[in-house]
């Protein structure tokens, strides 16, 4: 839009294609102050494959709109601090996701770790999310399919009704991440027995600079 390929217009009648009206309206009433910001607003007419990594906050995108498919061959990233704004007509494959933004998808959503980030923002699947873990954290998921995840961490905050995950105390949680990740306190039972015992995540900002990187969850250190 910055280098004029996009009018005004334009983004207007792609907005206008968002479920979530009040998204629409938001992004209508920031293009009135646009020249203050330092992002831009990309649209693709049809499919997008990024081969590597797609931070809509480091590469600072205001809102970007496919109107098609869209496939990142790394993680896929948005923040709620610089807002930012993904809308996909199609499909939406990445190798994990991580959002803190909106996120809106139409179709299916295929991915490996799928992470909620924060809660001021929320996401939109329209189709079915396939996930090998899925962690929601406070993040506000609406997925109007059905979530097909290998592993579901904590209780998601979504529409509908929510797949039964693994309790943040269940101890679990240590088949799946490493213990550096947790909060874990190890101790014995009143017959002498250990006693292991888990409360959370002990370092939020760690899991996700692993998922960033494409690091394993679990066994990291083996790998290292």
């Amino acid at each position: 839009m910055r280098q004029g390929q996009v009018t005004e217009a334009e983004v207007r009648a792609a907005v206008g294609m968002f479920r979530e009206a009040y998204k629409a309206k938001q992004v209508i009433a920031a293009l009135a102050e646009f020249e203050h910001y330092v992002t831009d607003v990309l649209l693709v007419d049809g499919d997008l494959h990024v081969p590597g990594d797609l931070d809509l906050s480091d590469e600072r995108a205001y809102l970007l709109v496919v109107r098609g498919d869209l496939t990142v061959g790394g993680y896929y990233g948005d923040s709620d601090d610089p807002e930012s704004f993904l809308l996909v007509t199609g499909d939406m494959r990445a190798r994990d996701v991580v959002t803190g933004g909106w996120l809106e998808v139409h179709g299916d959503l295929h991915t490996g770790r799928l992470i909620g980030d924060y809660n001021d923002c929320s996401a939109l699947i329209g189709g079915d999310v396939h996930a090998e873990l899925f962690y929601g954290e406070e993040h506000w998921f609406t997925v109007e399919g059905r979530v097909n995840a290998n592993v579901v961490v904590g209780s998601p905050r979504m529409s509908g009704k929510a797949p039964a995950g693994l309790e943040l105390d269940d101890v679990r949680l240590l088949e799946y991440f490493d213990r550096e990740l947790l909060c874990v306190d190890d101790d014995t039972d009143d017959d002498g027995s250990p006693l292991v015992e888990v409360d959370g995540f002990q370092d939020f900002g760690a899991l996700k600079r692993r998922v960033w990187a494409g690091q394993p969850l679990k066994g990291h250190a083996e790998r290292t």
